[in-house]
C-alpha cells in the first residue's frame, strides 16, 4: 500500500511517507497534501505543518474512534517531545554500486527524569496536554476545502515512523520509489504501549535503499529527513471526528547538508563499478607480477 500511495505525491514536491499500510485499529495510510508538500502517512505529521490536507483520505483514518480521553493533564509526569533527539547512525560511508543499504536510527530520551510514554491505557496516552494538537481535520466543505475544528476529547493514538521525501536516493516525486533506489521500511519499532525511560535510547532500522535496477551510478547520494510519526485520534464538541497527525521528533528539516548543519542527515558515496577494460588491465598486471615473481624465483 505505501508504495501505491506514493505515486499519489505529486511530481517534483516534497512530502512525507509512514512506514505501515494501516494503524493497529486497522485503519489505512492516507496521503496528506499541503501547498507544495505531499505526505504518505505512516503514522503523524504536526498539523502546524500542514496548512492543508488531502481529507477524504483522512476521513478514513477519522472514522470510528471511540472517545476516552479528555483535555486534562496526564495521571502521570511525561518528558517533553522537546526532549526528544532523533538523529542517523552511521550517517556517512562508502558502498558499491550494487549494494543495497540499511538505514538505522537512534532516538534518545534526553530528559534526566521523565519517560517519553505513548499508552492508550492513560489519560491523554500519558503525553503532555501543551505536545498535543489543539485541531483536527474534520472533512471538505462544499468547495472541497479542509475543515478543521478544536479537540474536545481525545480518542487514541499511533506511534510509527515517518519518511520525508527528500534527497536524491529515489527519484523526483517517487517519494519512495526510484531509480536510482527504491526504499523499503522495515518493522515498526514501537509496540502500543511504548516508553523510553529517562536518559535512554533506542537504536532501530528504518528501512533498506535497493538499487531499483541494476548498479547504481558513482556519486554521493543523501536522504535528510525521517520522523517520529505519531497519529492522534477524538472528537469535537459536537462529537465530529477528528484525526491529526504529529512529530514528536524527526531528524532534519532542510533539503541539502547546509541546510541540515547542526542535525542528523544521511549520506553514501557510491563507488563506479569498474569498466571490462579496468578489469583486463587489471588481470594482466596481476599476471605480469606473477610472471616477474616466478623469473625471480628461477
Amino acid at each position: 500500500m505505501t508504495l501505491a500511495l506514493a505515486s499519489s505525491c505529486l511530481a517534483g514536491s516534497p512530502g512525507w511517507v509512514e512506514s505501515d499500510g494501516d494503524d493497529e485499529n486497522g485503519r489505512p495510510s492516507s496521503v496528506l497534501s499541503s501547498g507544495p508538500f505531499c505526505l504518505l502517512v505512516l503514522k503523524g505529521f504536526a498539523m502546524k505543518f500542514l496548512p492543508r490536507v488531502i481529507s477524504r483520505l483522512l476521513q478514513t483514518l477519522a472514522a470510528g474512534a471511540a472517545l476516552s480521553f479528555t483535555l486534562a493533564a496526564p495521571a502521570q509526569a511525561q518528558a517533553a517531545w522537546s526532549s526528544l533527539s532523533l538523529s542517523f547512525l552511521q550517517p556517512t560511508g562508502t558502498v558499491g554500486a550494487n549494494d543495497s543499504i540499511d538505514v538505522y536510527l537512534r532516538l534518545v530520551n534526553t530528559d534526566a527524569t521523565q519517560s517519553f510514554v505513548v499508552d492508550n491505557s492513560l489519560p491523554l496516552g500519558g503525553m503532555n496536554a501543551a505536545d498535543l494538537p489543539l485541531e483536527g481535520f474534520a472533512g471538505n466543505d462544499a468547495n472541497g476545502q479542509p475543515i478543521y475544528m478544536p479537540f474536545a476529547n481525545y480518542s487514541s493514538f499511533y506511534l510509527s515512523v515517518g519518511f520525508g521525501c527528500s534527497g536524491n536516493f529515489t527519484a523526483v516525486g517517487g517519494c519512495l520509489a526510484g531509480p536510482p533506489y527504491t526504499f523499503s521500511f522495515a518493522d515498526n519499532p514501537f509496540g502500543q504501549p511504548y516508553s523510553l525511560a529517562a536518559g535512554a535510547h533506542q537504536d532501530y532500522l528504518f528501512g533498506t535503499f535497493k538499487p531499483t535496477a541494476g548498479p547504481v551510478a558513482a556519486g554521493d547520494y543523501f536522504f535528510y529527513r525521517s520522523v517520529l510519526w505519531l497519529n492522534v485520534y477524538g472528537e469535537s464538541a459536537d462529537g465530529t471526528s477528528l484525526s491529526s497527525v504529529v512529530f514528536p521528533a524527526t531528524t532534519c528539516n532542510g533539503d541539502s547538508p547546509a541546510a541540515c548543519q547542526g542535525q542528523s542527515y544521511f549520506m553514501r558515496t557510491v563507488t563506479a563499478v569498474p569498466e571490462p577494460a579496468s578489469y583486463a588491465l587489471f588481470l594482466a598486471g596481476l599476471g605480469l607480477f606473477g610472471l616477474l615473481q616466478r623469473r625471480r624465483r628461477a
